[in-house]
């Protein structure tokens, strides 16, 4: 019998805590950071349910069309990434139920997928003392655990992108038909997940042009794998072009307001996310070591390469990166590697300059105190932002039809609809009247009591009303209601 290593068991033990702290606060409701995209991308999911499942026309519960081409999207299309983690999701919806809790538990597993990922690359570059700690790095940073039990493509889309890196990597040098076939299944997926996968295609590069120490040829057997493993992603852009009302506005991730390379962009991007929320002060400066450390001949400048990868991607998508914390998720795992290499490096190499035990003591305050003040940033995502939208929903869910559609003005958020389980608007495109008119909404819920509402209360039935949310019936006008007083 094969005697099982150190190393795995630690593995083990690394992946079964990395669940654990996963499971934190993975029944609350949908409303915590970033709900509007969690809850956009869990509609989807729980629409195969309620709809019939059919991954080539995802659809979720907004209708009002604030797309890249805004027109209304009465058929609630969602055409983003192709549904991956929405159709790893839905058999749990369809055995135990439509809950949140669910699409968590998905993420998280992908999330630990992500973890022997990291472990495998570093280990076949820089050995598996690093590999382990770079493994413990990713699985335990404050920033990671919250953003890998979320309902978003971000942890799946990390999973496969490690995973096409790590077996086309070893399929360039090997040479395998196994190596071949899931290096080219992972990156199907990856780029089907998220387009830019093409950033991870640098360092695959670099392997390919170092195994065959040609510069000036590029042997068949890679275009012919590139082209085919791309084409499902190309045919899939055009098939949801037929649907344009159903994409999203992207253009503006790359610089919509001129932030590249501008002093806010460093401030935010190295202070803010890489310095504060993801690897704190101390875990930049382990980076930096890592970063900065010659690697061996032998191991190359793979990893380096990698690097440069996130930091182009950073750099494109300038004004993404900024507005939103969750696209820097594809950084955590070269994070991770360059911040285990940081630590490593210094056990190893810091004798010349600075006492062993000094070393080790450092790295002790250190490394702690990376942890600690990323959770003092993160602690704060688990939050509930505003309450009173899920007792809303649950209300709304409650009383209303199951084919109504709702206006639920939350300043464009699609999360309340998402509460109120029902397809509608999260904003007012139109007057309230053309709203009726024209595309059949039959209710109000609000949960402020602002102008709008109370026009609203004093024109139509109120099916509902607490100190928290107004729940109207737009289809029964008040007899008393005056037709002078005009819409806010």
């Amino acid at each position: 019998m094969k005697k099982i290593s150190l190393s795995i068991i630690l593995l083990f033990l690394i992946l079964f805590l990395a669940l654990v702290v996963r499971l934190y606060k993975i029944e609350a409701p949908l409303a915590d950071w970033h709900s509007w995209r969690q809850a956009d991308t869990s509609a989807v999911t729980r629409n195969f349910v309620k709809e019939g499942f059919n991954p080539f026309l995802p659809k979720y519960d907004d209708l009002s069309g604030a797309g890249e081409h805004p027109m209304i999207n009465i058929g609630g299309y969602r055409f983003v990434e192709f549904p991956i983690y929405n159709i790893a999701v839905y058999p749990f919806y369809l055995i135990f139920g439509v809950n949140p809790m669910y699409d968590r538990l998905v993420s998280s597993l992908f999330s630990l997928g992500s973890i022997v990922f990291v472990y495998l690359i570093t280990k076949r570059y820089k050995g598996d003392l690093v590999a382990l700690v770079a493994a413990a790095i990713f699985a335990y940073l404050p920033f990671n655990i919250f953003f890998s039990r979320t309902t978003l493509p971000e942890p799946t889309f990390v999973f496969f992108a490690l995973g096409m890196v790590y077996f086309v990597d070893r399929w360039i040098y090997e040479k395998t038909p196994r190596l071949m076939w899931l290096g080219f299944l992972f990156t199907v997926i990856a780029f089907l997940i998220k387009p830019w996968s093409i950033f991870f295609a640098l360092p695959l590069i670099y392997s390919m042009l170092r195994h065959e120490n040609k510069f000036w040829f590029i042997k068949g057997r890679y275009i012919i794998f590139s082209i085919l493993a791309i084409l499902p992603f190309l045919i899939w852009r055009i098939w949801i072009d037929q649907y344009p009302e159903g994409i999203p506005a992207s253009s503006w991730l790359y610089n919509s307001d001129l932030i590249r390379f501008r002093p806010a962009f460093w401030w935010w991007l190295i202070s803010e996310r890489i310095g504060g929320e993801i690897l704190a002060v101390t875990g930049m400066a382990l980076f930096t070591i890592g970063v900065v450390l010659r690697p061996k001949k032998e191991e190359g400048y793979f990893l380096h390469l990698l690097l440069l990868s996130n930091l182009l991607y950073f750099a494109i998508f300038a004004t993404g990166n900024i507005r939103h914390n969750y696209y820097q998720v594809l950084f955590v795992p070269v994070a991770s590697i360059f911040t285990g290499i940081g630590i490593v490096g210094l056990l190893k190499n810091g004798t010349a300059f600075i006492p062993r035990i000094w070393i080790i003591f450092l790295i002790l305050i250190l490394v702690p105190l990376m942890f600690y003040f990323s959770f003092k940033q993160v602690k704060g995502f688990y939050q509930i932002n505003n309450y009173p939208i899920v007792e809303a929903g649950q209300k709304a869910d409650q009383i209303l039809p199951k084919e109504a559609r709702v206006l639920a003005p939350y300043n464009g958020d699609t999360a309340f609809l998402y509460q109120i389980n029902r397809k509608g608007w999260p904003f007012e495109t139109l007057p309230i009247k053309d709203l009726i008119s024209k595309y059949g909404v039959s209710a109000y819920v609000s949960t402020s009591k602002d102008a709008k509402t109370k026009w609203v209360m004093r024109h139509f039935s109120v099916l509902a009303e607490t100190d928290h949310y107004v729940i109207a019936d737009l289809t029964t006008l008040k007899q008393d209601f005056d037709p002078k007083d005009p819409e806010p």
